[in-house]
């Protein structure tokens, strides 16, 4: 279905050409977020989240940058272009990847703490103090990217003359770990693979749902009371147990973030889902090239996702706009809180 032809175009064109500049945009992008987050200061569990999230979409699209440095380097010598892009590839090729799950994971966190925050806002918002967000972000991000990490003991260097370029390249190749433990490791690593990042989508959409519901129920009563429908008795005390406008613009922001990575999940739970209807949907199988052609895709749709946040910050968040035209300038019109 795909040609050889076809996925070398793949490779090429889109891999290396389209996303070079693609993934050195998220590294600015991530950048300012963090910088803007730091001035704002870790006292809201929210920056602390998003700015974890900027770090993981910060290492994804600069391994990925690196990686692809090759094709610059290419133009110097073909030679050193092979050995740049096979040194850098056991490792920054593995590491966009899981730093996405990571991040996927920390968005998941962050739409059940808005979502429970939402529900019963005093009850719940106590609970989730700066330091209970810190160390929940800690253990998720290690755990998950620890749940990965055997993955880069299945490829070591190596340096072999090539003749045709008449000097030492690098290759990579497989360990004796891996030759040892190949059906376990990969095994692991595809339904590790899988079942993560589907259970990021199912509680994002499930908290995202139950966000939504929350908020219009809160603006219901907000009109209710403008067209006197409501007691005021009553309204008072739903108020106070309710959610303050500061917060809806917060929780609006954050599920914008959350919509983003449920848009960017959707193709990639479809693909997981095919490749077990189609066990030949893999590397080096039957579809081998079908499967390259799609993950390439998914590869630019994830570091498309990890660069945009700036914006979603920028144009829904007042104080990170504030902050930002504060530390680099007017470049726009500040809003206001």
């Amino acid at each position: 279905i795909v040609s050889d032809e076809l996925l070398a175009y793949f490779e090429t064109f889109i891999n290396l050409w389209l996303l070079t500049p693609i993934t050195g945009f998220g590294v600015v992008t991530n950048l300012l977020n963090i910088l803007v987050f730091w001035r704002q200061g870790f006292k809201d569990g929210v920056n602390i989240s998003m700015t974890t999230i900027a770090c993981w979409d910060l290492l994804k699209c600069g391994t990925g940058l690196i990686h692809r440095m090759y094709g610059p380097v290419g133009l110097v010598s073909t030679a050193a272009a092979i050995s740049w892009q096979n040194i850098t590839f056991p490792v920054a090729s593995y590491t966009p990847i899981f730093a996405g799950y990571v991040s996927y994971a920390l968005t998941t966190y962050v739409s059940i703490e808005r979502c429970l925050c939402v529900s019963k806002p005093f009850t719940v918002k106590a609970l989730f103090t700066p330091r209970l967000t810190f160390c929940a972000i800690a253990t998720i991000s290690i755990v998950v990217f620890g749940s990965y990490v055997v993955m880069y003991f299945i490829h070591e260097i190596a340096f072999v003359f090539a003749p045709n370029f008449n000097t030492t390249v690098a290759i990579y190749r497989y360990t004796s770990f891996f030759f040892a433990n190949q059906a376990i490791v990969m095994v692991y690593y595809k339904y590790v693979g899988i079942l993560l990042p589907f259970a990021s989508f199912t509680v994002l959409c499930l908290c995202s749902a139950t966000t939504v519901y929350q908020l219009r129920k809160s603006s219901r009563l907000l009109h209710k009371e403008k067209n006197g429908t409501t007691r005021n008795s009553e309204f008072s005390r739903k108020i106070k147990s309710g959610i303050s406008l500061r917060e809806k613009q917060v929780v609006k922001m954050l599920l914008a973030v959350v919509m983003v990575n449920i848009g960017n999940l959707f193709p990639r739970i479809v693909f997981y889902v095919a490749q077990l209807v189609e066990p030949e949907l893999y590397l080096l199988r039957r579809y081998h090239n079908m499967f390259g052609a799609v993950a390439v895709w998914l590869f630019v749709l994830d570091i498309l996702k990890a660069s945009i946040n700036f914006f979603l910050f920028l144009s829904m968040g007042s104080l990170f706009r504030i902050k930002f035209y504060a530390m680099f300038g007017s470049w726009g019109r500040p809003g206001k809180i």
